[in-house]
């Protein structure tokens, strides 16, 4: 995966991933059954990782609310976790696998179950606090989901074109947007 994120795929190289893990070249295609397999699954494993490291905290703060703001002011903090610029590289990440995925059906696939069990995630959440009466009802809890992850996904567009994007701005559009759409 660090070769990857360094240098892209091509700088995969089977030899140098048996030396770094320490086992002999043969190993590695014991467990994959090319180059291309073991590039597919770092490619899913660095998606599953990327979203695991944002949806954990959120139930994580959204199991500690107490009541309607507690739980706004949870989701705002989160949304402020995510738009900061250390995590563009995170961002990059993902857009760069859904890449991959529209020439792999492999890839595809498991992207499509990542995305599916971290939107079923955060879709509990929301129909926890639709139940308490926290937000909207009249949103589809997976949807949302789904719709609030493009969201973020689509701030690496203003992040490759800073000269003409104000960030901060992004940041404060998205975040209303996505709080409208929970909260009203």
């Amino acid at each position: 995966m660090a070769a990857i994120a360094e240098n892209g795929d091509a700088a995969v190289r089977v030899q140098k991933i048996a030396e770094a893990v320490g086992v002999r070249e043969p190993s590695v295609y014991h467990f994959f059954k090319n180059r291309e397999a073991l590039v597919e699954a770092a490619h899913i494993e660095m998606y599953r990782r990327s979203y695991v490291a944002m949806v954990q905290p959120f139930q994580a703060g959204a199991a500690l609310a107490d009541n309607a703001e507690d739980f706004q002011r949870i989701v705002k903090k989160i949304l402020s976790l995510i738009f900061v610029p250390e995590r563009a590289g995170i961002r990059s990440t993902r857009m760069a696998v859904m890449g991959a995925a529209q020439s792999s059906p492999i890839v595809a696939e498991a992207i499509n179950q990542i995305n599916f069990d971290i939107g079923s995630g955060m879709a509990e959440v929301f129909v926890i606090a639709q139940e308490k009466n926290w937000m909207r009802k009249d949103v589809d809890p997976l949807a949302t989901a789904y719709w609030i992850n493009g969201q973020i996904l689509g701030r690496v567009m203003a992040e490759m074109n800073q000269s003409q994007v104000d960030l901060e701005k992004w940041n404060a559009v998205s975040e209303a947007a996505i709080l409208h759409l929970l909260f009203g």
